[in-house]
């Protein structure tokens, strides 16, 4: 008998790629809610804060990839909420596979 393959869908591999992309570049520490805070940073850099996704379930997977890129505590919290939202372990645990070296 094969075990299941954990599938993701077209959406949230983008999702990953984006994650893993903006943690390279920005860290965990760019994503942000429009504030006048972030219009000043705007202002004098020119780069715009990342807004979180509209979609909650996608928003918390690119978490989850940025807090593990950055070997973050809140990761784990983060995983177990992944699956409260309808991913499964093996999902998980192949999404945390993605990043390491």
């Amino acid at each position: 008998m094969d075990a299941m393959v954990p599938t993701l869908s077209k959406r949230e591999w983008q999702v990953l790629a984006i994650a893993l992309r903006e943690a390279e570049q920005h860290g965990c520490g760019g994503i942000a809610p429009p504030s006048w805070l972030g219009r000043i940073w705007t202002a004098i850099t020119g780069r715009e804060p990342v807004r979180p996704l509209a979609d909650p379930r996608l928003e918390v997977l690119r978490r989850f990839v940025c807090q593990l890129h950055h070997r973050a505590a809140p990761a784990e919290r983060l995983g177990q909420e992944l699956i409260d939202l309808g991913y499964s372990r093996d999902q998980v645990h192949a999404i945390a596979a993605l990043d390491r070296p």
